[in-house]
């Protein structure tokens, strides 16, 4: 059973990715870690309590304790004992703990911005696909449009051949032109096969299935400012973003190994049932408020110094993406003001191309131009279609670059500006 082609939007191929995409997918479950991680650092700081239940036969050496009685065996027993435990400790000022549990709370929340990282990454990736097949079936109309012009130039160069008014080069040039047209409508056709079969891919869809783009190739004649389009990029960017988190999260790191320097207070409680026999169980317990001081542990110093080096990383990748995010822009910026002039020289081409063509079909039917004139001319035609063509999708996939830059690219499929 055939399967029907697949309408596709670049948001729509965005979402498809998003929902079905590898990269997608693990940044999700980094974020679950994270979130994981914070539920056991706020565990440390919750009370816990613990149940027992022990029924067991014993003996004691009482002489181990220091107990030698007159008249009496120094072991005592075998006797049974039954005992049931009831056990809870609670942490009532912990600031060290604490300090973690915040650490924790800020990676999760740049875990977050790792999956809208994630996310962009994809969108730049499926936009550039899109943007291969968009040119692909571009490239295949109008090589299909050319096999149709060289078809109907070699049907005439024959009958002006029959009737007299040609000569065999002609029809011979003129069949080399369509032999070359078609040639390059099969090479076309091959590159939208393939630059399908990866977009599919990419966006977890049936591979045999035919695509069809409602979305043309363009890009906007005008660009921001670089100033602007850099401090957009610092204010959306999610990368940027997550690395601030993850450098406030190394810096409660380090105050979290600071305080363990500091004094913490818990609360404990022991209960108890006990006896030689479930019928005589008799209730014991213990509350007690501890205090605890470390007076000496050389391991918190190691602890902070290495939190410290982990803050000073930290540091170091915000402030390297920060000149790597600018470089970025810049770049992509003038990407795209290249690309777009190039657009503009590619059509004016077109144009004399097509003018150039006509003249020299002109001049030949007068009987003033020759057959390379006209082939020459052709050749710059169907080229300067081409140019255009490889002009329009380089210029939408330098604004593409640059909205995946800016942190604008979410726009696409539905976030502008988060």
């Amino acid at each position: 059973m055939p399967v029907p082609p697949l309408p596709l939007t670049i948001a729509s191929a965005i979402r498809m990715a998003l929902s079905e995409g590898t990269q997608a997918r693990l940044a999700r479950t980094g974020e679950e870690r994270a979130r994981i991680a914070q539920r056991e650092a706020l565990d440390a700081m919750l009370p816990q309590a613990n149940a027992y239940l022990m029924r067991y036969n014993q003996s004691l050496n009482l002489e181990t304790f220091g107990f030698s009685l007159p008249g009496f065996p120094p072991v005592v027993g075998p006797f049974n004992v039954t005992d049931a435990q009831v056990t809870a400790a609670m942490q009532l000022f912990n600031l060290a703990a604490l300090r973690a549990y915040q650490a924790r709370k800020t990676g999760l929340n740049a875990s977050a911005y790792d999956v809208e990282r994630a996310e962009n990454d994809v969108a730049a990736a499926v936009a550039r696909l899109y943007v291969l097949v968009a040119r692909a079936e571009a490239q295949v109309n109008a090589r299909t449009a050319d096999v149709k012009l060289f078809t109907e130039l070699a049907r005439v160069a024959n009958d002006e051949f029959k009737a007299g008014t040609g000569t065999r080069l002609d029809v011979a040039q003129a069949n080399v032109q369509l032999s070359r047209a078609q040639q390059s409508l099969l090479s076309a056709r091959n590159d939208r096969e393939t630059a399908r079969l990866a977009l599919l891919n990419a966006i977890g869809a049936d591979e045999g299935s035919d695509v069809i783009l409602t979305d043309a190739l363009n890009a906007p004649s005008t660009v921001p400012d670089t100033a602007a389009a850099i401090a957009a990029a610092r204010q959306r960017r999610p990368d940027l973003k997550a690395l601030d988190l993850q450098e406030r999260a190394a810096q409660l790191l380090v105050d979290a190994q600071r305080d363990r320097r500091l004094p913490s207070v818990s609360l404990d409680f022991v209960g108890d049932y006990s006896g030689n026999r479930t019928t005589d169980l008799l209730w014991s317990r213990r509350i007690a408020a501890m205090a605890t001081v470390p007076i000496f542990r050389g391991d918190i110093n190691s602890a902070i110094a290495r939190a410290k080096a982990d803050l000073e990383d930290a540091r170091t990748r915000h402030h390297a993406a920060e000149r790597d995010v600018e470089q970025e822009v810049r770049s992509s910026l003038l990407t795209v003001q290249n690309a777009n002039a190039r657009v503009a020289v590619a059509a004016e081409n077109v144009k004399v191309a097509e003018d150039a063509l006509q003249i020299a079909r002109d001049r030949r039917g007068a009987g003033y131009g020759s057959p390379v004139e006209v082939d020459r001319a052709e050749d710059s035609y169907r080229q300067a279609h081409e140019d255009l063509i490889a002009a329009q999708a380089d210029a939408s996939m330098a604004w593409y670059s640059f909205q995946h830059a800016t942190g604008d690219i979410r726009s696409l499929f539905g976030e502008p500006g988060k």
